[in-house]
């Protein structure tokens, strides 16, 4: 469901803008999930890209998963990654899976927003070098939903390379949208 649809599912409160964002990413995920085959999901589109469609999506899923730890946890692992799950092969996964996200996006309230989180994750190539930081729920929000968008981008050059056509918005970073939106 797209924010505004999303918004007025949610009565009871005003959503925060990172959960209205994070909606329009689930969105955009669901609608190409819904138009993929098996053999578009697992299409590499070498030598540009050295991932599936599926691998960006289950890379996307598990930074997901690792934020809906909360709210029964406030330590956030960004570095627990599930990889060669059957998610990158088969869409239906991931198709539940956002499902998934948008009823834990639900329970997000404005309240939650500022809920103090503990967020692990790698800063190094060269060595093991874990970074434990101090953040909040909504500032993890932008950044899932950042991440996403940015994936997103890469599966486009992915779907290109296939002939298939996906919205204009569909890897658009929000604030470029604004900007084309303002007429720049």
């Amino acid at each position: 469901m797209l924010a505004k649809e999303a918004a007025s599912t949610h009565d009871d409160h005003t959503l925060p803008a990172e959960v209205e964002g994070n909606f329009d990413v689930a969105k955009q995920a669901q609608n190409l999930l819904s138009l993929m085959n098996d053999e578009q999901y697992q299409f590499v589109a070498a030598p540009y890209l050295q991932s599936s469609i599926g691998q960006h999506m289950r890379h996307i899923l598990d930074v997901y998963r690792a934020l809906m730890a909360w709210p029964d946890n406030d330590f956030i692992d960004y570095d627990a990654r599930r990889r060669a799950h059957p998610v990158e092969t088969d869409f239906t996964i991931a198709q539940a899976e956002w499902q998934v996200i948008n009823e834990w996006l639900a329970s997000v309230t404005p309240t939650s927003i500022n809920m103090a989180l503990r967020v692990n994750g790698e800063v190094s190539l060269t060595h093991h070098a874990p970074s434990v930081t101090a953040s909040t729920l909504g500032r993890e929000l932008a950044f899932v939903a950042s991440h996403a968008v940015h994936h997103f981008a890469l599966i486009r050059v992915s779907l290109s390379a296939q002939g298939i056509e996906t919205d204009t918005s569909f890897g658009l970073a929000p604030a470029t949208a604004t900007f084309c939106r303002e007429g720049n």
